[in-house]
C-alpha cells in the first residue's frame, strides 16, 4: 500500500513540474540553449524529488521482501 501512495504522490508532482514547464512554453524553446540547460535542470530536480518522495514514503518495505 505504501508503494502505491508513493506512485500517487510522485505522479502529482511530476504532473505539476509537467503542466508548469508546458505553460511556460519549454517544449517550443527546446532548442536554445539556455531553455534547454534549465528544462534540464528542471527536470533533473524533479527525478531526485520524485526517489525522496518515494523513500520518505514507501521507506525500507520494498526491500524487505526476504524477510
Amino acid at each position: 500500500m505504501k508503494n502505491i501512495k508513493a506512485f500517487l504522490y510522485m505522479g502529482s508532482w511530476t504532473l505539476i513540474i509537467a503542466i508548469i514547464l508546458y505553460s511556460q512554453g519549454a517544449h517550443i524553446h527546446f532548442r536554445e540553449l539556455n531553455w534547454a540547460i534549465g528544462t534540464s535542470l528542471i527536470l533533473l530536480i524533479t527525478h531526485m524529488v520524485n526517489m525522496a518522495i518515494y523513500f520518505k514514503v514507501a521507506g525500507n518495505e520494498p526491500y524487505k521482501w526476504f524477510k
